[in-house]
């Protein structure tokens, strides 16, 4: 049985197919989000992991879907659509989830563990969003 390793003389496994870590995902995640939404500010999502925190994702979530709160909670919104969207892609929500309304009626079906692990997967996407977002 022979294994192909990536070597000079076996162009056909290249390092762009070597496995990822979480904390890589994670932030190829945040930075294509922040690319796709430029002008969404640091501001708004350093306010979203003290919130999620006093009173959890769904709480947060149905705050900034609100309507009304001005340009800070807009920011909010566009960076918990994107945590939506990385949620979706790492399995915690439905395939395809891409909007904060969505994000909220499907963890509001799931049972709490499963709430517990998409909280903290979101607090730590959004350690990297805050990172990358553009500065006020």
């Amino acid at each position: 049985m022979r294994i192909n390793t990536p070597t000079a003389n076996n162009p056909d496994k290249s390092s762009s197919s070597a496995m990822k870590n979480l904390e890589q995902i994670r932030a190829q995640s945040a930075l294509d989000a922040v690319k796709e939404q430029p002008d969404m500010k640091r501001s708004g999502v350093n306010k979203l992991p003290a919130m999620i925190i006093a009173n959890g994702l769904l709480a947060t979530a149905a705050f900034c879907n609100a309507e009304g709160g001005g340009e800070s909670r807009d920011d909010m919104k566009k960076a918990l659509t994107a945590t939506a969207k990385h949620l979706a892609d790492r399995g915690h929500l439905a395939p395809k989830t891409a909007s904060v309304e969505a994000m909220i009626a499907d963890l509001s079906k799931r049972d709490s563990h499963h709430l517990q692990r998409a909280t903290a997967e979101a607090l730590a996407f959004i350690a990297y969003l805050k990172r990358f977002a553009k500065k006020d």
